[in-house]
């Protein structure tokens, strides 16, 4: 094992992650908390290498903003490689998350969406919504629609942050499954361009007062400074001022 991967699983062991295995075997551990619950999925696949450190800076900055606004805890879900997909405990210190983010590394494979959506649809609490930052889908988009309305019956949307090259040919083939994606669960697709770290940064943030809330402190979030994310602003204002309410 190299010196790096080892800093790595040191790191993630302090944040209490864990392999994730399929769901179907078995529940995740839940904690019984107050705060919204707002899971935060990210695509770690090689093609991700270059924009991972815009996610690092985003997450943080999502996670020192929410203090303002209210409690919120975390799970972080990641997949990458092979066969690799791993997620954190519950977590409301936003310290803990970004220190963990920050160790972070991508390593070539395929897309594990389903797998990630199977581990939310397991959580024995109610979760606010599911942030889903990626930008290629090799899944099957049937399954991934039928998890997704299984989701949205839980009230449980789907929040997708496509990160679309307009010359990359497999995030163009994946918008529309994204977009399906988020219907399909009540939530909402907004894609961003690669390096548009100010972007994905207003975004995770008008997300996160989400969970932390409601639609009510949507409306205390100053207007965001990128058309992305004026735009899902607008989107969260329109929501039922449930989210929130029914995971806590």
């Amino acid at each position: 094992m190299s010196p790096e991967r080892q800093r790595m699983n040191e790191a993630l062991a302090r944040l209490g992650s864990v392999d994730v295995k399929e769901t179907r075997r078995g529940t995740l551990p839940v904690m019984s908390t107050k705060p919204g619950r707002l899971i935060v999925a990210l695509d770690l696949t090689g093609s991700r290498e270059h924009s991972l450190r815009q996610a690092r800076i985003a997450t943080a900055a999502m996670f020192d903003t929410l203090k303002a606004f209210g409690a919120v805890a975390v799970r972080l879900i990641y997949y990458r490689g092979t066969d690799e997909c791993r997620h954190s405990d519950w977590h409301g210190d936003p310290d803990i998350l970004s220190n963990a983010m920050r160790r972070l590394s991508c390593e070539v494979g395929e897309t594990q969406i389903a797998r990630v959506l199977r581990l939310v649809l397991a959580e024995k609490e109610n979760i606010c919504g599911v942030v889903f930052v990626g930008d290629h889908c090799e899944d099957d988009p049937g399954e991934l629609r039928e998890l997704a309305q299984n989701l949205g019956q839980r009230r449980m949307p789907i929040f997708v942050f496509h990160e679309c090259a307009d010359h990359d040919e497999r995030s163009l083939h994946a918008k529309p499954i994204f977009k399906r994606m988020a219907e399909a669960s009540g939530g909402v697709y907004v894609e961003f361009k690669p390096d548009s770290g100010a972007v994905l940064r207003e975004m995770l943030l008008n997300v996160g007062v989400l969970a932390a809330a409601g639609v009510e402190g949507v409306h205390r979030v100053a207007l965001p400074q990128t058309l992305e994310a004026r735009r899902l602003q607008e989107r969260l204002l329109l929501l039922p001022s449930g989210p929130s309410k029914q995971c806590r």
